[in-house]
């Protein structure tokens, strides 16, 4: 039996692989799944474009790469012998198995194609390395035999050779004609080397040095580092993973309170975007002595924050909370963590770079859409190490350059990467005490935090302890609602799940304008208050309303009025009146030019407590707390299966190709009935089988063929749709 030929095309390669393979295909690369290809024809056509390509190679290793630049340099096709050859030379041990190895993973990825006789590289891939791929120039059309290059390198002067040198690893460079002019080596170095032909003319100003010159000088070096088979191994000494866990669940709480913190600060004043994007670096500095922390934390937290859709640009208020804060705040903190970690992962941004001089938190500076893969790579790489194994972040920048040499860039911007991603990772609790903790093999596998992580968080309390030094002491995680009513009658001065706060009239004052009273705010802390209310805190809140409302104003635009006529002479005397537009309208009456909110800002300013008034005299309640408006998503249906996809594609080909089949069996017999020429039909009978006859066609007509049966005369008349192969005889 003859052996079926050599593919020609990606194409007709895919239609020989089994379902699995296409599967195992879409899974590496599932930017080909969106949208479903119809066929393999066209999964053929989206692999090999040059958007998927590039994807595609940001997945290989440095390792896979290399191989994949060396088939680049070699003719298309090649065969596998030709690319051991060039890839042994590099000394790689083993090199001929880890070459067929990556061949395997590149044909699977539909990378290359083909058999090893016949290697081929997909165009896209091949352009991806141009022009000169390893730094090679492209094989001479009259190489020279190793006898002369030695030769020839015999007889070179140290200019020579330092003009060598200099195109061992970019081949090509500029030459005025004046340096060709003869071959006196002192004179004109460029001229000799082409006597001795070490090099050769590329175009009238550029002189390329030979592929086999090269090779020769490099000692059979494919590159300028030897480039290993396999990644560095992260390894480190081991701490308790107990231990480490708790540590990762202090910082998991930690995280959580300060991202409630950023949430209130930005409710209380919202930064305003700058018009190139992101955040004033004034309004930052304000974050950041409100949070006691460094910039690079506080940026962090708002990008993070944005990242999980926490906060958001509102129409006309600048960044504010969104909705979703609204409903992610009262949930537990497995499920906290879980929402914003998941979001610091799928972050198309690299946050650090916000924190960089020059750099603006939510500015356009961290776009990054490397960002996904390069974290989960590291994150895989600290999590093969296992948990409690102290990293150095250095060892997993190198790794990581192994791994992901096209999105790192360089090992040192690998490094950089590295400890930009530990410092955040320790924020988040995929670290600490140095060491991996037990939180991210969860994440990376798509799943929730196991109960066994999730028990480490101490449950909410209600309670507080108050003192008499006008603070009170959360024993624990305050629950939501009840630290969002502390913040109102206490500012926060530490943070943690024991956070400190500490009751002034400032902070007084804001409850009250938010519409609670005195009775309200003594039955709040006595239903929360492991102790006794302090006598100090009862004569605070009594002192603050006393004052509280003594000032009141409504809108005029709007007016002033107050019981005590003392105070409104002393507030007509002050240096915003004229400003304000005040006058006095009569006893205890004074009217402003301004707006009443703008009045109500500007008397809290001078040290007043105005209680605002409508129309009717009766006190307004505080103005809702602004949001961001929600993000309104299109709905998305659950992504089909890669498995059902592989099916569908191959299956839908398959229909094609049947389809196709059967239209040149009709073509085939309408001209044999037009000609009168003799054909084998194979159809398939009513009882299912198959069968094979001679015939001559008589007509086509109404779906059915006619024919005589050449060996017995019989008249056979046969159902176009039951025809599977026709043969001209």
């Amino acid at each position: 039996m003859a052996a079926p030929a050599r593919p020609r095309t990606l194409t007709e390669s895919l239609r020989r692989w089994p379902v699995d393979a296409v599967e195992a295909l879409l899974r590496s690369r599932p930017d080909l799944t969106v949208p479903m290809p119809r066929d393999l024809s066209e999964l053929a056509s989206r692999a090999t474009t040059s958007a998927s390509t590039a994807r595609a190679l940001d997945d290989l290793d440095a390792w896979q790469r290399l191989v994949a630049e060396a088939l680049a340099a070699l003719p298309d096709p090649t065969t596998m012998t030709d690319l051991e050859a060039l890839v042994r030379g590099d000394g790689t041990d083993g090199a001929d198995a880890e070459v067929r190895a990556t061949i395997e993973v590149l044909r699977h990825r539909a990378l290359a194609w083909g058999d090893d006789d016949a290697l081929h590289l997909v165009r896209t891939v091949r352009e991806a390395f141009e022009p000169h791929p390893l730094g090679l120039a492209a094989p001479s059309r009259q190489p020279l035999a190793d006898a002369e290059v030695e030769a020839g390198l015999a007889a070179c002067t140290p200019a020579m050779t330092a003009l060598l040198e200099r195109l061992l690893w970019s081949p090509t460079g500029v030459s005025r004609q004046a340096d060709r002019a003869g071959a006196d080596p002192a004179r004109s170095p460029v001229g000799a080397l082409l006597a001795l032909r070490l090099l050769r003319t590329l175009d009238g100003d550029t002189v390329v040095l030979p592929r086999e010159v090269a090779l020769r000088l490099r000692g059979g070096r494919l590159t300028p580092d030897p480039v290993p088979a396999r990644g560095p191994e992260l390894t480190g000494r081991s701490r308790s993973a107990t231990l480490v866990d708790r540590a990762a669940a202090g910082a998991v709480l930690a995280l959580l309170d300060d991202l409630d913190l950023v949430a209130r600060a930005l409710e209380d004043q919202p930064f305003r975007p700058l018009r190139t994007g992101g955040l004033a670096t004034r309004d930052l500095a304000g974050l950041v002595r409100a949070l006691g922390t460094d910039v690079g934390h506080a940026t962090f937290l708002v990008e993070l924050a944005a990242a999980a859709g926490l906060v958001a640009p509102g129409s006309s208020h600048g960044v504010l909370p969104t909705p979703a804060y609204d409903r992610w705040v009262p949930r537990p903190a497995a499920e906290r963590w879980t929402v914003v970690a998941q979001a610091w992962l799928g972050a198309t941004r690299w946050f650090a770079r916000s924190a960089v001089n020059g750099g603006h938190a939510l500015g356009p500076e961290a776009e990054s859409p490397s960002a996904p893969a390069l974290r989960r790579t590291a994150l895989g790489l600290a999590v093969a190490a296992g948990p409690g194994t102290v990293l150095d972040p250095a060892a997993l920048g190198d790794a990581l350059a192994w791994e992901r040499p096209r999105l790192a860039r360089t090992p040192e911007a690998a490094v950089e990467l590295s400890r930009d991603l530990w410092r955040e990772a320790s924020w988040l609790g995929f670290v600490a005490l140095d060491a991996v903790s037990g939180f991210a093999p969860g994440l990376l596998a798509g799943e929730g935090l196991p109960a066994d992580l999730a028990a480490l968080f101490p449950d909410p309390v209600t309670h507080l302890v108050l003192q008499a030094d006008l603070t009170a002491v959360a024993p624990g995680p305050l629950r939501h609602d009840v630290a969002a009513d502390l913040r109102l009658l206490a500012a926060q001065e530490s943070r943690g799940a024991g956070a400190v706060f500490r009751f002034s009239a400032d902070s007084v004052r804001r409850a009250f304008d938010a519409g609670w009273t005195t009775e309200q705010s003594l039955e709040w802390l006595r239903a929360h208050a492991t102790t006794p209310v302090p006598q100090p805190l009862e004569y605070l809140l009594g002192d603050v309303a006393r004052r509280h409302g003594a000032v009141r104003v409504g809108p005029a635009l709007s007016f002033v009025t107050s019981e005590d006529d003392a105070q409104l002479s002393v507030l007509l005397r002050h240096p915003q009146a004229a400003a304000l537009g005040l006058r006095r309208l009569g006893a205890g009456v004074v009217i402003a030019a301004a707006e009443p909110d703008e009045l109500l800002e500007a008397l809290r300013e001078v040290g007043l407590s105005p209680v605002a008034e409508d129309v009717h005299g009766r006190g307004l309640p505080a103005p809702p707390v602004p949001r961001a408006p929600a993000v309104r998503l299109a709905p998305t249906s659950a992504a089909p299966r890669t498995t059902d996809v592989a099916s569908a594609i191959v299956a839908a080909d398959q229909r094609a190709a049947t389809a196709s089949t059967a239209a040149a069996a009709l073509d085939d017999l309408r001209a044999a009935t037009r000609d009168g020429l003799p054909v084998r039909v194979t159809w398939v009978k009513d009882d299912g089988r198959s069968t094979s006859r001679d015939l001559a066609p008589l007509d086509l007509s109404a779906g059915l063929v006619r024919a005589v049966d050449r060996t017995n005369a019989e008249i056979v008349t046969i159902a176009l749709s039951r025809i599977a192969a026709v043969e001209l005889s």
